[in-house]
């Protein structure tokens, strides 16, 4: 090849890429932030605050924007451009959670991310007030509900408070409210929470709260699901990039159980001295990606005469149900199971889980509901029936919703557990749930 045409290709690429970082800067800069997008990339912890707050003439570089927006993005799970494109704009707008997403300390090498916990099992919690929607009766209904769904993941017991200050107190305020950090009127933050030892959790009073929402009612804000997310906050956990994830800072809808991203904060915060003090083991595969923050597992070791691809990937497992079963962690997804003890998957794992709950039907084609009952029997459900087992995994008893006094018109559960703050059992359709004593079996 002749030095003239080696020169033209090098002219032709450097053009190129000079026109790729002139366009680049230049649409940078006619999509700068306004003053409002700035000042969420700061509260979030997307932008570092100016050294000199007094500074009028301060402006951020082009490349901070970039790198601010690039992170939101990462967090939000959006392709990560550094550009604020219309999709990126739209995360300025959305109902979300007002505690900051980025933590400027130092945090450990953990995908969920930890504050600190209460350093006690029994935490107590007071309702002071309801919304100008959502009468109090309710929502000290709701917020039982919702802190039942992380009891038994920390081994929690909470007790409620109807005086006195308690170590969670819930109210709705508007606008400036005392503890610096003024609401906003309707839309945007809803809510915030207090990590221990402060523990409070207010709403937003602008809201219109209502509950058993679907994602389309847009006006109306679902209590359960804002609730569920900062009580983890008032537990010692932070914001989760895991868009699954409860601690996704993200208003969604509906909220029915636990993401394992969420479990496995709760548990090193909590039940960190019950479990093995080893950290959990690198494996040699890649990680799942930067928006995941579960952390990765040992595999156990399987027949080489298995297909690979027949064996699905945890990482990658869109879970049909998760639960707490003989101090360990059980996931179902599909025909398959895990067993997770001290955060590493026991040998064996995956399996069909026909192969564990020997003389469960064939036609029980998933688990999506499944508890662990108090004298230590492990009930599956599956459309009007279910399946009793003994602690050693031998079927003991098959009987009908009916037994649990669950009306004829319901079709199926899609979560059941057993609640340690009163020692109920939840059982859940939806939107709609029935509580249940075993011992006065009603």
């Amino acid at each position: 090849m002749s030095a003239c045409r080696l020169c033209f290709i090098g002219l032709a690429s450097l053009f190129a890429v000079f026109s790729y970082v002139s366009s680049r800067t230049i649409f940078l800069e006619l999509n700068y932030p306004t003053k409002e997008e700035q000042s969420f990339l700061k509260k979030y912890g997307y932008l570092p605050e100016p050294q000199d707050k007094k500074d009028l003439d301060f402006a951020y570089s082009l490349h901070s924007i970039s790198e601010a927006v690039r992170k939101m993005q990462a967090f939000a799970g959006l392709p990560q451009t550094g550009v604020l494109d219309p999709d990126t704009r739209k995360l300025f707008k959305k109902k979300r959670c007002g505690v900051k997403d980025i933590q400027n300390k130092p945090t450990r090498n953990r995908r969920y991310i930890l504050q600190e916990g209460w350093g006690r099992k029994t935490i107590s919690y007071r309702v002071l007030n309801g919304s100008s929607t959502l009468p109090k009766h309710r929502v000290e209904s709701l917020m039982e509900t919702a802190l039942a769904i992380w009891a038994p993941h920390g081994g929690l017991h909470f007790t409620r408070l109807y005086s006195g200050n308690a170590d969670i107190q819930v109210s709705f305020a508007r606008e400036n409210h005392g503890d610096g950090f003024p609401f906003d009127g309707p839309g945007h933050v809803v809510a915030h929470a207090f990590q221990p030892p402060h523990g409070a959790m207010h709403f937003d009073d602008d809201e219109l709260w209502g509950e058993n929402l679907d994602d389309d009612e847009e006006d109306v804000t679902d209590f359960f699901a804002v609730a569920v997310h900062e009580i983890g906050h008032a537990l010692g956990l932070s914001h989760s990039d895991v868009k699954a994830s409860v601690m996704y800072p993200y208003y969604q809808v509906p909220v029915e159980k636990l993401h394992l991203d969420d479990i496995l904060g709760m548990q090193e915060l909590y039940q960190k001295d019950e479990l093995s003090e080893e950290d959990v083991p690198e494996s040699t595969e890649s990680p799942v990606g930067y928006s995941s923050l579960v952390p990765r597992f040992t595999k156990a070791d399987r027949p080489e005469s298995e297909e690979e691809n027949e064996i699905p990937d945890l990482c990658y497992t869109n879970y049909n149900t998760i639960q707490a079963i003989q101090g360990k962690i059980f996931v179902f997804e599909e025909e398959w199971m895990w067993v997770i003890r001290d955060r590493v998957i026991e040998d064996g794992y995956p399996r069909r889980f026909h192969e564990v709950f020997v003389g469960l039907p064939k036609h029980v084609t998933s688990i999506k509901a499944i508890y662990e009952r108090q004298n230590g029997n492990i009930v599956v459900f599956f459309e009007r029936k279910y399946w009793e087992f003994s602690r050693s995994f031998r079927l003991i008893k098959v009987g009908r919703l009916t037994d649990y006094s669950i009306p004829q018109y319901v079709p199926e559960l899609t979560t059941v557990f057993l609640s340690n703050y009163n020692n109920k059992t939840y059982l859940i359709e939806y939107e709609r749930f029935w509580r249940y004593d075993e011992r006065r079996a009603r």
